[in-house]
């Protein structure tokens, strides 16, 4: 069935809006198209901080346009953490979500404080050695920044159909665009104005997916440097190749482009490395960025492949009555491709209003029934009121008297507690929590595993940041889990992951070159040397357990049964 839907994309300098009719997963009819800028000051790395602005922006847009469409909001933001994960071969919705509940805390460490939202789409179906997988690209989203477009669906009195994140939107119309041929690889880059998102793709299939914070807008920062331009003139300058290769060298060139095209190729090297047989065999452009004069002869001499632009946009049917260019349907892409597969990082308050609508009748007569027995209960009351408010004061009375006696110890009490406060600020200017630093290190040495380095050891106040080289991953893992078990360790985290492999020196001869440790290494333990190690930066938060800082609160002398009330200390 046909289904119209808006497709809104909110970006740092631009709003896009498309009004679409969604024919099945894989075919989509554009109605109309339409961008306003983003008003200043209200919008911040995905979070709208001004709802009002931002609804009124587009209000203007949609005025007129499927007034009982629902919206599709599509996320542009550093915030919303993707990760590349293998699992086991399940068959299922649900038998999906539960595998990724289960191990949400190890995909997205941060999001085990419950305050994130999580979805995903499945990339492949595979086979290895093992048995069958499932690759899945799967997302985290903090709510609030969710929470955040269904203020605005609220303020402009639209439905929301869904949320998607920009990376899948733009992912799913790919898979429309590429050959169905699994052994032509491609490197297709969405350039935008202030991020890159690298797609290497096996045919339909996205087997690699990252994102550099380097686009259009860094080379144009880079541009008026160089050449002391303003803003406008760089962009005049970057949008005209033959004025360009007259004023800027290709020194001058390549400086303005070193960031961009060094994150990507780092990128492109770490697929060769997990993927050697898989050659890229071509690149494809587009995005902001894609208009940036030499770009693309760039890309040819640094990464080796023939660089190519999408003429037409399979999937997608353009209707003549929204005059739209084939350049200009690049620009909206994200908003394309959210209304063919969104990734489903909706909160459910569409679901919970209808509920809500669904019970608010019975509700309504329930409490009409409610009212009646309730003024009859009250009129039974007053009855009784004064006979309990009588027992009352007599109550309170005794225990006036009972507290009389009372109030000599809690004097005396009180000031046995001050006099403590006053010793104990003392004694908390002498302690250190380095206190623990030597029995940790004992305990380190114990842990550490043979072959496992440790270095650059920095305590200040207990927080001990020290790096770890290993050849193993387990190793550490194990490392890292054993000191997690230390009853005085607070906390613990790993901060950074570099890997790194040995530089190999081959002489004219073609023979390897190693120095004699090296040699004396390989000889000792041939099958567990290896020229690759990884270095972990573990920063560890160590408190004394038996030593607890602050001062006592005295305990108010109440009728009730005492209890201790401490704040960060003891009596």
């Amino acid at each position: 069935m046909d289904q119209r839907l808006l497709s809104i994309y909110i970006g740092a300098e631009v709003i896009r809006v498309v009004d679409a009719t969604r024919k099945s997963a894989t075919n989509i009819t554009v109605n109309s198209v339409d961008e306003v800028s983003t008003p200043a000051g209200s919008f911040d790395d995905g979070y709208i901080t001004d709802i009002l602005e931002i609804a009124s922006a587009i209000r203007g847009k949609i005025i007129g346009k499927a007034s009982k469409a629902k919206a599709i909001f599509t996320i542009s933001s550093k915030k919303i953490a993707s990760k590349e994960v293998v699992i086991p071969f399940v068959n299922g919705k649900k038998k999906i979500d539960s595998v990724l509940t289960a191990n949400s805390s190890e995909y997205f460490p941060m999001s085990t404080t419950g305050d994130f939202l999580f979805a995903y789409n499945v990339m492949e179906t595979f086979q290895d050695d093992e048995g069958k997988k499932l690759r899945i690209n799967a997302v985290a989203a903090p709510k609030d920044l969710v929470e955040c477009y269904y203020e605005v669906a609220d303020e402009l009195k639209l439905s929301v159909y869904d949320i998607d994140y920009v990376g899948n939107s733009v992912q799913q119309l790919l898979k429309l665009q590429m050959s169905s041929n699994e052994n032509e690889t491609n490197l297709v880059l969405q350039i935008e104005k202030d991020a890159t998102f690298v797609n290497i793709m096996a045919g339909k299939d996205i087997i690699l997916q990252r994102s550099v914070p380097y686009g259009k807008n860094a080379v144009i920062n880079s541009i008026m440097e160089i050449k002391k331009l303003t803003e406008k003139e760089a962009i005049e300058l970057l949008r005209d190749k033959d004025r360009m290769d007259r004023s800027v060298s290709d020194e001058e060139y390549s400086e303005a482009v070193r960031y961009l095209i060094s994150s990507i190729g780092r990128i492109v090297e770490y697929h060769r490395s997990r993927n050697p047989e898989r050659i890229i065999d071509g690149i494809k452009v587009f995005g902001e960025g894609a208009s940036i004069a030499g770009i693309d002869e760039v890309l040819r001499q640094e990464l080796g492949a023939e660089v190519t632009r999408f003429n037409t946009l399979n999937g997608v049917r353009v209707s003549q009555k929204s005059y739209l260019s084939s350049d200009q349907a690049l620009r909206f892409l994200a908003c394309f491709g959210a209304v063919l597969s969104p990734i489903g990082l909706k909160i459910g308050k569409e679901k919970n209003k209808e509920a809500s609508s669904a019970l608010l009748d019975k509700i309504l007569i329930a409490v009409v029934i409610v009212a009646f027995l309730v003024m009859a209960a009250i009129c039974a009351s007053y009855q009784f009121k004064y006979v309990f408010k009588k027992a009352d004061v007599d109550f309170k009375k005794q225990k006036i008297s009972e507290m009389e006696i009372a109030e000599k110890v809690a004097n005396e009490y009180e000031a046995t507690v001050e006099a403590y406060n006053t010793v104990k600020v003392f004694v908390d200017t002498t302690h250190s929590e380095n206190i623990m630093l030597y029995k940790f290190l004992n305990d380190l040495e114990d842990i550490i595993p043979t072959g496992t380095v440790v270095d650059n050891i920095v305590a200040n106040e207990g927080i001990i940041t020290f790096n770890v080289k290993s050849q193993s991953k387990e190793a550490v893992a194990d490392t890292y889990v054993k000191l997690n078990n230390l009853d005085y360790v607070v906390s613990t985290e790993l901060r950074t992951i570099n890997e790194y492999d040995k530089d190999i020196v081959v002489s004219d001869k073609g023979e390897i070159l190693i120095d004699e440790e090296e040699a004396l290494m390989r000889e000792e333990d041939p099958y567990n040397y290896t020229d690759h190690y990884d270095e972990y930066n573990i920063i560890v938060v160590v408190r004394d357990p038996n030593y607890i800082m602050g001062s006592s609160e005295a305990v108010k002398v109440t009728d009730e049964t005492p209890e201790t009330n401490n704040e960060g200390g003891e009596e």
